[in-house]
């Protein structure tokens, strides 16, 4: 409706309840030259934006990947929902609605992941979860992608470090946990060949990241960075309102400020989360659904 009626549109995830949805939308707001996203606040946070630039190096180029190439993302994101939500009566439960883990909870993982394989699809996906025969929603699960080769297929070897790595261009794994069971340290960590870059919790609004350098040899350190970015502080009319209910929520400003910028300049999405990721990722949930064992919403 948004769309149709010539609004630029933000989009609260899960983007859309299927991938073919996904779809029209992203070729909807595309026919109408119209700014659209899903709402991935994640990408926007600063110390994810310096996730990114310590493994691939920045964008002007005064920075360059400081660990490796990537092989491996390892995320989770779980919580009780019990604290919140009462079962089976919550929207979380509510299979016509969009409920269950695989929906709101495993888009962040999975946007984790794509993040460090520049966004690539992955060539396979395997998923176990368990499924709730009364509501027919997934209550946890966890997922493994794997990613192709975005190159040549020989090895090649990284001649900046004393080791003689094999690594195949762009290709790596990436092992997946979400549920509303039990509540997960709820981290982000990308393994490359020269170190790795931990996202502390909570994950999925971060404020801190640690990157820890390999020397040569095995377990032997380079060096430890941290990087620390607080959110806004409350204003005072936050205050008297009591605050917010979730963690770091100030850090919305972020994607807002961001999406503002995009929109004023005449972009129709945005670089940190763009509309092709949004597709990749919904076909992943598509088929992590399809394996636990979620029936179609429409069907």
């Amino acid at each position: 409706m948004v769309l149709k009626a010539n609004k630029h549109c933000l989009l609260e995830k899960p983007f859309a309840c299927s991938y073919e949805d996904a779809k029209f939308l992203a070729g909807l707001a595309k026919e109408r030259n119209l700014f659209c996203m899903e709402g991935m606040w994640t990408r926007f946070f600063p110390a994810v934006e310096k996730a990114r630039s310590l493994a691939f190096g920045s964008s002007d180029g005064s920075e360059k990947g400081l660990i490796g190439e990537v092989v491996q993302v390892h995320s989770d994101f779980n919580f009780n929902a019990s604290d919140s939500d009462d079962y089976p009566t919550s929207f979380l439960y509510n299979h016509g609605l969009g409920g269950g883990a695989s929906m709101l909870v495993a888009p962040y993982p999975i946007a984790a992941a794509t993040l460090f394989f520049n966004g690539i699809e992955p060539d396979s996906i395997k998923a176990v979860g368990q499924l709730d025969v009364a509501t027919g929603v997934d209550l946890q699960g966890t997922a493994l992608l794997n990613f192709p080769p975005t190159g040549d297929l020989s090895p090649a070897l990284d001649s900046t470090t004393e080791e003689s790595t094999p690594k195949l261009p762009g290709a790596g794994a990436a092992t997946l946990s979400f549920g509303m069971l039990g509540e997960s340290a709820e981290e982000t960590l990308v393994l490359g060949t020269k170190g790795r870059i931990k996202i502390c919790t909570p994950g999925h609004c971060p404020t801190k990241i640690i990157a820890s350098i390999k020397a040569g040899g095995r377990g032997v350190s380079g060096g430890e960075y941290v990087f620390e970015y607080p959110v806004p502080e409350d204003t005072e009319e936050i205050i008297k309102a009591g605050g917010y209910f979730y963690p770091n929520s100030a850090g919305l400003s972020y994607e807002a400020a961001a999406v503002a910028r995009c929109i004023a300049s005449g972009k129709t999405e945005a670089p940190q989360y763009t509309i092709n990721e949004t597709l990749t990722n919904m076909k992943v949930v598509d088929a992590v659904r399809s394996q636990i064992g979620v029936k179609p919403i429409f069907s």
